[in-house]
């Protein structure tokens, strides 16, 4: 009789204990914080990234300012400009643009994929800056080809970003607004 009823009690405690657990959840993160998937992929779209872009735009400019037609600049004075002014731009939006972070992985590799986009444009100015100091035209192609990597990165950004508004239930209102860079191949960095 004493095993049957250790037994029933013992039954007894853990259905208590399942019932317990079950209605123990533990939140996430997120859920904590009262943000959501789809708040923080608009956040990040729509005021994160657009919040930043005055320098990286800024920077951007000084670099495509040179390739516009009636431009007048020497590379040297060009050289200057992007040491001084492009690339403390750059700088200071990549130091913004690392800062972002989000609780949801999927946001966070999005921001991840924008912010390689980023880091290859910020390359492709100091290879031409390398280009104009060494007088070497064929450092150009590093250029080039980080201005590619770039575009590469931008592409899989907006592929994951199309991507997780589908998954999320996000409309997206407009087109892609980007800020490239003109192709580094067409300067004069050699001085000639």
């Amino acid at each position: 009789m004493k095993k049957r009823l250790l037994a029933l009690l013992l039954t007894a405690l853990m259905v208590f204990t399942v019932v317990g657990c079950g209605d123990k959840e533990e939140k996430t993160e997120a859920e904590k914080t009262g943000v959501n998937s789809q708040e923080e992929i608009v956040k990040l779209v729509n005021e994160d990234l657009p919040g930043i872009a005055a320098e990286r735009d800024s920077a951007v400019k000084i670099y495509n300012d040179y390739f516009e037609s009636g431009a007048d600049i020497d590379s040297e004075t060009w050289k200057s400009q992007l040491e001084n002014d492009a690339l403390t731009s750059y700088d200071a939006y990549l130091e913004k643009l690392a800062a972002l972070t989000y609780t949801n992985s999927d946001v966070q590799n999005l921001k991840d994929l924008y912010e390689k986009s980023a880091k290859y444009q910020r390359d492709a100015i100091q290879y031409v800056v390398d280009a104009i100091n060494a007088v070497d035209s064929t450092k150009l192609a590093d250029a080039q080809q980080a201005i590619e990597d770039s575009k590469t990165y931008l592409g899989m950004y907006q592929d994951e970003l199309k991507k997780l508004c589908e998954s999320y239930g996000i409309t997206i209102v407009g087109e892609f607004q980007t800020t490239t860079m003109t192709d580094a191949t067409s300067s004069d960095a050699d001085g000639e």
